[in-house]
């Protein structure tokens, strides 16, 4: 069996099928997060975690799940063949390229499907992590780390050095894969979680920190990924077809890895 849930706060309209929708920090409107083993109460924090968080302990049945968001999903239909990243106005312009019935054979020789990496112009994962969100947040993240598993220390280093970033915390994968990965993220979030206060100031950042340690899980784990476009429903500054992210990643993020080496022996020199 195959689900694929969408993490919600309102109720969505019709979706395709394998799509179920998962209200996310609500009791109220079914099906909810709250149910059975969960942190909804924590969706402040945690937003679209609060859904994986439930999809990981109280699907028991599924063989492959995923979780999308209510205006993001990952492309599904013949993703190799497209190098968009189309923004939509609603979600039946888009249903087409939410196929999810060859979705076994898209995993048949990876072991997760992400949508494809942004690459910064300017920045890596730990620079940008800490111009929007304070370096004593990423500290905290990096001794978490240490503490649950020292053996990710040396991967994070050089993961999180890197120009492109896995993000949205969009993902689907073997029931297997997607709950070895949960076990390992939450016990690195919740340990966070006793050492810093969340407040208004910080409410997000349990979700901020996930998205970089996706990145960290599958690069340590060397995971197989299938990398498909993003599909994004409402307005966007970038509406292009051609997705020209992807092609400075797929092209030339490379050469701005090698720069940052070169720089990094010129300073130690």
């Amino acid at each position: 069996m195959i689900k694929i849930y969408v993490a919600t706060q309102k109720p969505l309209g019709a979706l395709p099928d394998r799509y179920t929708p998962l209200m996310v920090g609500r009791s109220d409107v079914e099906p909810n997060d709250a149910s059975g083993d969960s942190i909804s109460e924590r969706n402040r924090f945690y937003c679209e975690l609060t859904g994986h968080y439930w999809i990981w302990k109280n699907d028991l049945d599924s063989e492959i799940v995923g979780l999308c968001q209510y205006r993001r999903y990952l492309w599904l239909n013949a993703p190799p063949s497209r190098l968009c990243s189309q923004n939509f106005r609603s979600l039946d312009e888009c249903r087409q390229h939410l196929d999810a019935r060859h979705l076994e054979r898209l995993l048949d020789d990876r072991d997760v499907i992400l949508p494809r990496p942004y690459a910064f112009s300017h920045d890596n994962i730990e620079t940008q992590f800490v111009r929007a969100h304070r370096q004593e947040n990423f500290d905290l993240m990096l001794r978490s780390i240490e503490r649950v598993d020292p053996d990710y220390m040396s991967t994070a280093r050089k993961v999180f050095a890197r120009r492109t970033e896995y993000l949205a915390n969009l993902i689907i994968a073997r029931k297997n894969v997607f709950d070895d990965y949960s076990r390992w993220l939450f016990d690195v979030l919740f340990d966070v979680e006793r050492h810093v206060e969340l407040n208004d100031d910080n409410a997000r950042l349990p979700g901020y920190m996930a998205e970089r340690l996706l990145n960290l899980y599958v690069a340590h784990n060397r995971l197989r990924v299938r990398e498909v476009p993003l599909i994004f429903i409402g307005d966007a500054p970038d509406s292009s077809r051609i997705d020209l992210r992807y092609l400075k990643r797929r092209y030339f993020s490379a050469l701005l890895d090698v720069e940052d080496f070169c720089r990094r022996k010129f300073k130690m020199r």
